[in-house]
């Protein structure tokens, strides 16, 4: 079903045994800027007003993140947005669009025991929480069941070693 069984393939050797407990802070905030520009290039392919709004509320999260870590916004991850492009080209990304949220609230999630830089916890927290909703809207939105709604079994991507 839109190429997800090869999601799971891509996040596998996209994660890292040891991530980066020591990492600094600037690379930490630079993934997760990019794993938010990926999900706007993402959801720029797919028509529909849910789908552009989507794609604002993730340039805005990048934008955020950049400017705490005086970095700029620019840079995805090519083997997640490659895997999972033909899925937000198709009719109806939901499936593929539910996966990639979860798949961001777990990485966020991860990534913030990964740094002790204050704002930048502050912010990725709320992305993960935002993302969270996301999740959940789109499920619901999508007619899915209330554990789909609710659960979240997806793996979080790492940053590299």
């Amino acid at each position: 079903m839109l190429g997800l069984g090869a999601f799971g393939t891509v996040l596998a050797t996209a994660r890292t045994a040891s991530a980066a407990a020591g990492s600094e802070a600037s690379s930490i905030a630079g993934f997760a800027m990019r794993a938010e520009l990926t999900a706007q290039a993402l959801y720029e392919l797919a028509d529909g007003d849910l789908w552009s709004v989507m794609a604002q509320h993730h340039a805005a999260y990048a934008q955020r993140i950049a400017g705490i870590a005086g970095l700029s916004a620019t840079g995805r991850l090519d083997a997640v947005y490659d895997e999972l492009s033909g899925a937000f080209s198709s009719g109806d990304p939901s499936e593929a669009a539910l996966q990639l949220e979860n798949t961001l609230a777990a990485t966020h999630t991860e990534l913030l025991g990964m740094t002790d830089d204050g704002p930048s916890i502050s912010a990725i927290a709320s992305i993960a929480i935002t993302e969270s909703r996301h999740a959940a809207t789109i499920a619901a939105l999508s007619g899915a069941d209330l554990e789909t709604q609710l659960v979240n079994s997806a793996a979080a991507l790492a940053p590299e070693a």
